[in-house]
Parts: C-alpha cells; structure tokens; sequence
C-alpha cells in the first residue's frame, strides 16, 4: 500500500497527522528565536597590542615585527594584515579552515606573544586576542545628545545607563564612548622637578614601586597559620600627595599636580551637530535579538525620563532587532503577495475555486511544517531562512498542480470512480514527482558538503528551508490532495474544448506536429536561440558582491597634518554646517560626524529612502557642492558592499615606505583621470608630523645607560607612564604620570630634563638623543609580512567594482615600479570575490552532475536525461538576456536564483518526458506521443511556470537589501522569473525535437552495436 493508496481508504487518519504536524509547527513558530543573521564563528584572530602616545614607525619596529614573527609560526594562516599607528597595533589574523576550532587558535596565540614578552616594550601593559562571531556584533547602538555637554559626566552615564542596561536579562555588555573614563593624573611640573634637583630616572624609578599588593608567606600564631599580605595600595590622593620620593624628604605633591579628572578625549563624535554619547549594546550569545533590543530600547527612553534628564536627546542610529523585523516583513509582504499573485494564477487555469483553495493549501501547509522543523533542528528565523521560506512560495504548488492535473485527466476517463481515478493519476506522477523534488534539493548539496567557508553557511541556511519545504510539499501531493480530490466533483473546464486554455493547447499541438515534421527548422531555431543568446551573456555586468549603498552617503576626511580635535571639529563643523542648509535639497534625514587625532574621521549621511530615485547622481552633485577645506581632502561614496564605503583598493608593495609613497604620488594623478574611478586617494592615515628622537648609542652608554634606558626616559618625558591602577570604590582607576602639558611639549622641552648616573653626575637627556621633526604618515600598513601603501577609489556612476578593478590593473601594468616593488589586489575583496566566483560555479557543475545522475537512473537512459538538461542551459541564457536588458549585475544573488531555478526547470521537464514515455509504453507512436504529451502537459507547465515567476515580481521590483545594505534581493528574483519564462517557451518549442533527435541517436546507435556483434559473430557459426 503506498502513501496516496493509505490516504484514500483512511482520510481521517491522514488529516490528524497534518493537523498534527500543524499544531508542533505552529507551537515552535512562536518560539523560534529572531536573528539577523546564523551564528557564525569565523576563522579570524584580532590582536591588539595598546600602545599610546608613540609613533607609527616605533609601533611598527617594536610591536608588529616581533608579533608577526610569533604568530606567523602557527599553522593555516591564509592572511595577515598589520596596522601599525600612534596608538598602537593591531593584527588580523585569517585562517584557510572554517571548521578550525578558533578558541584553541586563539589560544595558540596568546602562547605565542606570551613567548617573546621579553621582546616588547616594558611599558606594553597589555595585549587583547579577539576572536570574531557574528553574535558578538552590538544589537543596538544609541547616540545621546543632550542641550549640556554630556562628554565630562562618564559616572553618570555609567550609573544611570551602563548598569541598569547591563541588568536587563540577555544583555551581555554596554560599552559607552563620546564621554572619556576617569583618570588619576600625576602632573610634573619640570621648573619644580629641576630646582629640586631630581633626575628624570630616579622619579621613574621611585614612582613604579608606590601602590603595590603582594603575598608575603604564612606565619605561625598560636597554633594557627596566618597569611601575610603586605599593602601598600593608596586609598586617597592625599597619600600620593604626601609620598616621600627622595633621601631629602621632598614630596610627590611638592613638584606635581595630583588630581582626579577625566581622561583628555582625542576624538569626538556628533548627531546632527550636537556632541554624541555612544551606548553600544551588546547580547549575550543565546538571546533573542529582538526581545533584547526592544527592551533595551525601553529601559533608555525609562532612564531618559527622569528630571535630571529631561533635556538629552535619544536617536538610534542601528537597531538590529528592529532592522530584522522589518527586513522580514518587508520579505513576509513580499511572499503574500506572491501568494495571491499565484492564487489568482491557479484560479486563472482551474477555473475551480474548491480545486483552486485545494491546491492552494499546500502552502501554508508547508510552511508551518518547515518552521517546526527548524525549531527542533536548531535553526533560527533569520534573514537567509526567511529568503529561503520566500523563494520557495512559487513551489510548493508545482507537485499538487501536476498531482490535480493528472487526477483530472484520469476523472475523465473514468468519471463514476473518483478513488480508483486519484490513485491512478497519482500513481502515473509519482515517480517524475520524487525525481523532481530530490533534483530540486540536490543541486543545494555540494554547498552542505563542500568547502566550509562564509558562503556555503549562507547557502546551508537557505537550502534549509527551500528543502525541507519542498519535501512537505511531496508529501501533501501524494497524500493530501489525492485523498481530497477523491471527494471533490471534477470542475467543467476539464472538459471543456472551447475555453481559452483548450484553443491554446491545440495550437501548441499543431505547432509541435509541423516542428516534428520540419525537424531541420528547429535545430535551426536552437542553433539561431544559442548564438543570439551569447551576446548578453557577454555584455552582462558581472559584479559578485556589489551593493547599491542603500539609503546612506559617507564623507571621508583625509587630514594633511598634525590637528588637534577642536580643528578637526571646526573642519567637520563646516560640511555640517553646508549639510544642515541643504537638508530639503538632499532629502537628508541625519548627519552623524566622527573624528579622530589618530583615526582620521567621517560624516555618515543618512536619506530619506523614499525620496531618492538616484543615489549616485545625488552623491555626484554632493561631490561638487561641498565646501573645500584647506586642512582635509573629502571623498564622497555610498554605504553600500562590505566593509564600509563601496568601491576598490589596490596595495602597493615594498620595503620602504618613503619609496612607496613616493610612487603612489606618481600613480594617483593617473588613476584620478580614469572615468571609471572616483576620488582616488591614498590610505596611509592621514599625513601629519612626528618628532624624531634617535638614541644615540655611543653617548648613553659612556655614562652608564642602555638604549633601552634612554628611550624609556624619553617616553615619560614627552608621553608620560602609566601606573599601576588606584581602588576608588568598586572600580579600578588607571593611574598616569606625565609632565604638565604633555600634549603641547616641543623639542626644546627635553633640555629641562636631566638624568642620573651611578655615580651621581646629572646629564641632560637632550645630550644622549638627536631629535628632528619630519614629515610622516598617521598609520604603517603592512599584509603578509610585507609593508604596503593601499590606493582607494570610489565607483564612478554605473561601474561595477571589478570594471573599475580592471581600470586600476591597465593604468598599473603600463606603469614601470623599481626592482622589489609591485602592486597587488591581496589586501581587498579581490581574491575573496575570485574564489566565490570559483566555488559557485564549481557547485553549479556538480548540482547539474548530481541532476543528470538522478534522471539517468529515473529514465533508465543517459540520453533522455540531457533532453531535459538542455532546459537548465536554455534558463541560464534566460536569466542573461533579462539581466542585460534591465541593467542588473550579475552576482552571487543571482548564482542563488540560478540553483532555485534549476530545479524547477528540471522539474517540469521531467514532468513532460516521464508522461511522453507513459504514453509511448501505452503503445502510442513517437511523434503521436510527443505531440500528444506534450500538450497534455502544457497547462500544469504553465501553471507551475506562472506560479513562480509572479511569486518573484513583488521582490524583483523592489530594491530590498540583505541586511539592509548588503547585496539586494532582486537580482535573485529576476534570475528565477527571467530564466524560467524563457526556457519554459523555448522548452516547449523545441524539447520535443531535442527529444526525437537523442532518440534516433540511441536507435540508430543500438543498430550500429547490434551489427558490429552480428558481424563478429557471423565467422563463428
């Protein structure tokens, strides 16, 4: 007994078992977590190595060189990039193997750098390993912008927000920014340092021993082992004040400033031209990204209301939990209307509203069926298993359409046997039903069992869904609907030879028998529809990741010297200004500023969506209004791609990062002119001073002192020296001493130090040091161990990032570099993009083996199966001559709708072939069969074929964007609706003669063989 045989004769068993699968799906629905995106932990290491108030080269020399060679000893490293700048470093570390466990990595690591501690500074307090996962991104990021500068009241906002935000369940942490923690600050004063007569090395070495904790053993008292703990912690600024530091009694206050402030902020940050607190809000691992962020939203707008409060000002400028809902509705509204769209389709060729409503049910069937599934399998309801819910509306009606239309054929004949007629007619699909639905969960398998990377988690997610769907909509076809339809009356239009879809279907067959009989014209017509069909797959544009920068613009600062943060916040001041005059003009619905003394800075433009009709022409007129600024060059681009602003890179690679800053002022002028390129610029950081202090080796050491020594000496001198931390209360506050007014000292200050030697003679520091100030860049970038100067340029208007790749390559080449200098794409997206390219066609190859596989053994044939296999070439051709003629990239969204749209093709033409067949084992002539079969199946064909394609339009037209300004949903969309229109008709046309062909080919081939066995054989007898 098969499954549709047991739903017929025990319906109400059968119905309790969907309403079951119902109630579990419908009950794990409502619990099924909300995120944006998988969990994915990647293969990356970040490693940070803080390290202020130094330079770039120094940074570079003694912190990047020795931890690249630590860490380039541990195994699988496909990348490494180094920045080395003022503040200190930092190493990103990218691995080959996405299944590497990166905890032990980043174990491995800490190994490493722990081993050659002795090889970096000793003022190097600290080093972080990060590893990366995509949980760990902030779920919610408010700004604060009150009508009093709220950049000095750090306590409070750690009191008020911080913690009662950290208290909320699912939150893991709360970072806050704009506002600087609070410091202890010893302040020197050097007048009062020198008219004590005290050495710089004897403060230093005095002051590194205050503040201590430590154990110092167990004693015996009476029987009884107490442990002794000498403290000499601080526990008020009054005993740092009073702190004996020489043999004559003086004091640490009598020749410093000591007090309690916060710490000097060299960044700052603005909304809409008010100073900016930042609350980066972060959950934990396993909570629900909508709960937590819609709570912790709450709980601020709670806090904001008090009365001390009242005046601050709360924006949310990134709200994932509120980006993911809408993200899914906007794809759930999509979807519904797909829905009806395919209803209307279904009503349109059934003519039947119980029939209609029948086949209809399969979807939300289905989809309740999968969202329980998920649930209990893990996985969570993000954007990649939405999209996959939505690609999946147009097909899960394909099996009942083929199952009903069968059924209907079969009431025909015998119409007083409605049972006897499901069976049959179910029983004559069933076998192209299960070949077609494991064809279409087949071509998702290489990426299931394939190299894992980032793409193949993505493609996991959505082949998830679209399979588990499908396979609930095999098993409502074979159940469901024949048990339905085995009580239901047989709707007049079956039967009817005067409707429209009855002309057309004779039309069709007399179209097919003139084919059949003129078979020269149709190969003619194949040959004529593949070469036309070269030209857009030639011209289309081909673009793997692009994105159309959504609703955002990005204003980069490029400093040309040395600024404080108030010149910077004048500099940004005046775009803002220009921005905030011209808000109606643009359509602009925020301005967000950011700058930095060793970071650079950005004005992030935010549009009103619906207003803009062309963001890169807006962006172009935006380019030329702005005003100019003597301190910055300003570069203008979109939000779109990853990383950041949209556009492309190129490294220049070498030793010596004079040289190549030398050629990339060569190089830029020439990359400016190309059309394709858009404010090319160089990202070395931006372009500033440094005082060059070189320890002079000879002199230190004659009176007693070491490089090392010295250095340290001047360190205290010009940054300062941190300490260890001083208790206040719960909290640790780091401890600083530096000279009065640090940040403005100048060579001429280091006169006024002197040191110590061993024999009591004071020396002034300025005499064991050469001291110059130069030109020089803000960062060092160095990838795979090599230094590396990157060239940036935004897109020109309608250029694709690998065309305006190809333009930066063809000015290059023609350019001559000195011997051990070249260029290269390493440092960006480019090989990343190569090898996406490479694993999607290669899985495209393997699905159309996997494919092939499946019908050979269904048909029972090698030939057959390429009949059907020629509908997938003629889809992709389909998806080309669409993508050319609206304009639209090709990329991986569109690799994506290729897959979904191979198995619908291969669905319906198994459909065809296995009913031509039948008809053929009936007895039926070829050409008979053929054109008889084929017109039978014209109308579940164009059924299924109306259902997806409308399904697609309300995506296709729209310009939604994964994760709102990642790669959009449309290119997918128009893959599946292009490629399907097409190769159902050209199908249609010729698959009967492609049919005819291969078989004459596999009779005249078995002729040949039986003649040849015939011939060798004749001698024998």
């Amino acid at each position: 007994m098969n499954v549709a045989e047991f739903s017929i004769r025990r319906p109400v068993t059968t119905i309790m078992c969907f309403v079951s699968m119902m109630a579990i799906g419908l009950i794990a629905a409502f619990r099924l977590p909300l995120e944006a995106l998988p969990d994915i932990s990647a293969p990356f290491l970040f490693v940070q190595l803080p390290y202020g108030g130094s330079t770039p080269d120094e940074v570079e020399r003694n912190l990047v060189r020795p931890a690249e060679e630590a860490l380039a000893t541990m195994t699988g490293i496909k990348r490494m990039r180094s920045v080395a700048n003022a503040s200190g470093a930092s190493i990103f570390l990218e691995f080959s193997d996405w299944d590497r466990d990166i905890a032990i990595a980043a174990s491995d690591a800490r190994e490493r750098l722990d081993a050659i501690r002795d090889q970096l500074p000793d003022d190097l307090q600290r080093y972080h390993v990060f590893k990366w996962s995509s949980s760990d991104q902030p779920v919610l990021k408010v700004r604060l912008a009150g009508g009093s500068d709220l950049t000095g009241a750090y306590d409070m906002l750690d009191r008020e927000f911080k913690r009662r935000l950290e208290r909320i369940p699912g939150v893991a942490k709360v970072e806050i920014s704009g506002a600087p923690p609070n410091e202890v600050e010893i302040a020197i004063a050097p007048d009062r340092l020198v008219a004590h007569g005290l050495a710089l090395n004897d403060l230093k070495e005095r002051l590194a021993k205050l503040n201590f904790s430590v154990s110092a053993g167990q004693i015996d008292d009476h029987g009884q082992r107490v442990r002794i703990q000498p403290v000499g912690e601080l526990r008020d600024l009054q005993e740092l004040r009073e702190l004996v530091i020489d043999a004559k009694g003086l004091r640490l206050g009598d020749v410093a400033d000591i007090r309690f402030k916060p710490t000097r902020m060299d960044y700052g940050r603005r909304l809409d031209g008010r100073p900016a607190i930042g609350l980066d809000i972060y959950k934990e691992r396993n909570a629900n990204l909508v709960e937590v962020s819609r709570a912790a939203l709450a709980e601020v707008e709670q806090i904001r209301r008090q009365p001390a409060l009242g005046d601050v000002q709360v924006k949310v400028i990134d709200n994932q939990g509120k980006a993911v809902t809408s993200s899914l509705a906007e794809l759930a509204e999509a979807g519904a209307v797909g829905l009806l769209l395919s209803v209307t389709v279904l009503f349109f060729f059934l003519r039947h509203w119980p029939s209609t409503l029948m086949v209809t049910l399969a979807i939300p069937i289905c989809f309740v069926i999968t969202l329980g599934f998920m649930y209990f399998a893990g996985v969570s309801l993000n954007i990649l298993t939405m999209m996959g819910l939505l690609l999946a509306v147009g097909m899960l009606v394909d099996n009942a359409v083929v199952v009903v239309e069968s059924i209907y054929q079969e009431r025909e004949r015998m119409p007083d046997r409605p049972a006897q007629a499901s069976l049959v007619g179910t029983r004559n699909v069933a076998i192209a039903l299960s070949a077609g639905t494991l064809c279409h969960c087949i071509v998702f398998v290489p990426n299931l069992f394939g190299e894992t990377n980032d793409i193949s988690i993505f493609m996991e997610q959505i082949a998830i869904t679209i399979s588990v769907s499908l396979l609930a909509s095999w098993l409502v076809a074979v159940s469901l609907i024949p048990m339905l339809s085995a009580r239901m009356k047989t709707p007049a239009l079956v039967r009817s030879e005067t409707g429209a879809i009855a002309r057309l279907q004779r039309g069709y067959a007399r179209l097919l028998a003139w084919s059949l009989a003129h078979r020269g014209w149709s190969v003619a017509g194949i040959v004529l529809v593949t070469a036309l069909s070269l030209v857009p797959m030639k011209l289309t544009k081909v673009d793997m990741f692009g994105g159309d920068g959504g609703s955002e613009a990005r204003i980069g600062y490029q400093w040309k010297g040395s600024y404080t943060r108030e010149q910077m916040s004048d500099e940004v001041g005046k775009v803002e200004d220009y921005l905030q005059a011209n808000r109606e003009r643009f359509h602009i619905v925020q301005v967000y500023s950011y700058f930095s003394e060793l970071e650079g800075g950005a004005t992030v433009i935010t549009f009103d969506a619906a207003r803009i009709d062309n963001l890169p022409g807006l962006l172009d007129q935006l380019r030329k209004d702005l005003p100019r600024s003597a301190r910055a060059d300003l570069s203008v681009g979109n939000q779109g791609g990853q990383g950041g602003a949209q556009g492309v890179q190129v490294q220049l690679v070498g030793d010596s990062p004079q040289t190549l800053q030398e050629i990339a002022r060569e190089v830029v002028p020439v990359l400016a002119r190309n059309s394709r390129l858009r404010d090319v610029r160089v990202d070395s950081g931006d372009r500033t001073s440094e005082l060059a202090v070189r320890v002079d080796r000879e002199r230190a050491a004659a009176f007693g002192f070491s490089a090392e020594q010295v250095a340290g000496f001047v360190g205290l001198a010009l940054r300062g020296s941190p300490l260890r931390e001083f208790r206040r209360g719960d909290n640790e506050v780091p401890v600083w001493v530096r000279f009065a007014g640090a940040e403005q000292t100048s060579p001429e200050d280091l006169a006024g130090f002197t040191v110590r030697t061993d024999d009591g003679r004071n020396v002034p520091l300025l005499s064991l040091v050469d001291v110059s100030i130069r030109p020089a860049a803000s960062q060092v970038n160095r990838t795979n161990r090599q230094t590396t100067l990157t060239l940036r340029a935004n897109l020109g208007d309608k250029v694709t990032a690998p065309e305006a790749r190809k333009a930066m390559q063809d000015t290059l080449e023609a350019m001559s570099f000195p011997a051990g200098y070249h260029y290269s794409f390493d440092g960006g997206d480019y090989q990343d993009d190569n090898a996406a390219m490479q694993q999607m066609l290669f899985n495209l190859v393997i699905a159309l083996v996997m494919i092939y596989v499946v019908m050979a053994a269904v048909f029972e044939s090698l030939l057959f199966p390429a009949a059907i296999m020629s509908g997938v070439v003629f889809s992709i051709f389909g998806v080309f001559w669409l993508f050319w003629i609206t304009g639209t990239a090709f990329g991986i969204m569109a690799f994506i709708g290729i897959l979904v749209l191979m198995g619908v093709v291969v669905n319906n033409g198994i459909v065809m072939i296995e009913h031509i067949n039948n008809l053929r084992r009936r007895g039926m002539g070829r050409s008979q069969a053929l054109v008889e079969g084929s017109r039978e199946r014209l109308r579940p064909i164009m059924m299924t074929m109306g259902t997806a394609i409308l399904a697609m339009v309300p995506i296709s037209l729209t310009t939604t964007q994964m994760f709102g300004d990642g790669p959009p949903y449309y290119p997918m969309a128009r893959a599946i609706a292009g490629g399907l229109a097409f190769s159902t008709v050209v199908s249609l046309l010729f698959l009967p003669t492609i049919y005819a062909i291969l078989d004459d080919l596999s009779t005249g081939t078995a002729r040949i063989v039986r003649r040849a066995r015939g011939a060798v054989a004749a001698p024998a007898m």
